[in-house]
């Protein structure tokens, strides 16, 4: 059965239909695979992995099995040994292609300690005991809010919002924004401090928020040009309730752009939520997700004040070192690490190092190599392939504006 794996296998992977995805002519996936959307049907996300709760299948001998029992069953030959005995039966990474045409649930993933504890206690809701580091590549234009904003800026936005600076008590912000300089490491639990006092508030005074969001929102329909964050605002407050909890964190969140082909890495712990644009997605091979604010999904504001990293980190932008063909997007997981190839007519080898790899054809046409004697398989757009670790090394050829992401484990 081994040698039946010596050899790249299309993926058939599952699209997710959220309601935040886009539609009709701007559904990106769709586009993708050169299929027509459904009217008014929302595309989300296309998921090339092995997670048990929505699998990638591959064909064998004439059956379509799902990619995560064959790991189980041949975990050498699908994974290599090596990554075989760290990650136990298990692709260590999943890949997505994701199209945001709303924004998605305030969130952050849980560390890989708290992860197990969670899918012990609540695996209806974790249905992973893993931690969730991911990088978000700009496939066109992305803008999302990531990470908590700066000392300095959360401090000029309680200025600028009279609504929110009235939600505080006087005496827990003078606690938090001192008039005497701070040190760095004093600014990030005073940003712990703020979100901390704000749920706090929240739990305690539902009616005094709801009179707070009421009042911003009638102070913000007033401005005939009201800013990102602000019209976000505006259109949460429509979609879900001025009681959400995540209407006032819109504004102590960084606000992120994300130029074509750049990146951000998002560690567990960093709060984010991402507001528009299509992009590259690729993760540890989990499904954890901790929400609080901006959906109708299970949220759990409590847990999630334990799992956030409170340092203003800047979010700092990849943006990728660029070698030939190759663009590498370096990041510090174990899990993963993603290249950009464009080729046009030349020929790129792959040595695969016995471990398991995916491709996402994102544009063009071209041809895999393989084996010896050679064998071939042609490719186009939308198509991914994975590389079983067996395999030790094939090449890709592509024709003019053939552009080709490869997913390996460092």
């Amino acid at each position: 059965m081994s040698s039946i794996f010596n050899h790249p296998f299309l993926l058939h992977n599952p699209i997710q239909n959220y309601q935040w995805g886009t539609r009709n002519q701007a559904a990106l996936i769709p586009q993708l695979m050169g299929k027509k959307p459904k009217p008014d049907k929302p595309y989300a996300e296309l998921w090339m992995g092995a997670h048990p709760s929505n699998s990638s299948a591959i064909q064998v001998e004439d059956k379509l099995l799902p990619l995560h029992e064959l790991i189980r069953r041949f975990p050498e030959e699908i994974l290599g040994k090596d990554l075989n005995n760290q990650f136990g039966q298990q692709l260590p990474f999943m890949l997505k292609v994701v199209s945001v045409a709303e924004p998605l649930s305030i969130q952050a993933h849980p560390s890989k300690g708290l992860a197990v504890l969670l899918h012990k206690n609540d695996p209806d809701h974790f249905p992973d005991d893993n931690h969730k580091p991911e990088i978000a590549i700009a496939l066109d234009s992305l803008i999302l809010l990531a990470g908590f904003a700066s000392y300095q800026e959360l401090h000029t936005t309680i200025k600028k919002y009279p609504e929110i600076a009235q939600f505080f008590k006087t005496e827990a912000l003078a606690n938090i924004f001192p008039d005497t300089p701070t040190i760095k490491e004093q600014q990030t639990e005073s940003i712990r401090l703020l979100y901390q006092t704000f749920v706090h508030l929240y739990n305690t005074k539902p009616l005094f928020y709801q009179e707070k969001t009421a009042a911003l929102a009638r102070r913000l329909h007033s401005k005939s040009r009201p800013s990102i964050r602000e019209k976000l605002f505006l259109d949460a407050y429509q979609k879900y309730s001025k009681k959400d909890i995540g209407l006032f964190t819109i504004f102590f969140l960084r606000l992120v752009n994300l130029k074509q082909g750049e990146g951000l890495y998002i560690h567990p712990g960093m709060p984010h939520t991402y507001l528009r644009g299509n992009l590259l997605e690729c993760m540890a091979n989990s499904d954890n997700v901790i929400r609080s604010g901006l959906t109708r999904k299970f949220q759990d504001v409590k847990t999630l004040m334990t799992a956030l990293d409170y340092s203003a980190k800047s979010a700092k932008i990849i943006k990728p070192s660029s070698s030939l063909a190759e663009i590498h997007y370096p990041t510090p997981a174990a899990e993963f690490t993603v290249s950009r190839f464009s080729l046009a007519n030349n020929r790129q080898f792959f040595p695969t190092a016995r471990r398991v790899e995916i491709l996402l054809i994102l544009d063009g046409l071209g041809t895999i190599r393989w084996g010896k004697p050679r064998q071939r398989m042609a490719f186009h757009q939308g198509q991914s392939f994975i590389i079983p670790a067996i395999v030790g090394e094939y090449s890709v050829t592509g024709k003019p504006a053939c552009a080709v992401y490869r997913i390996q484990v460092p």
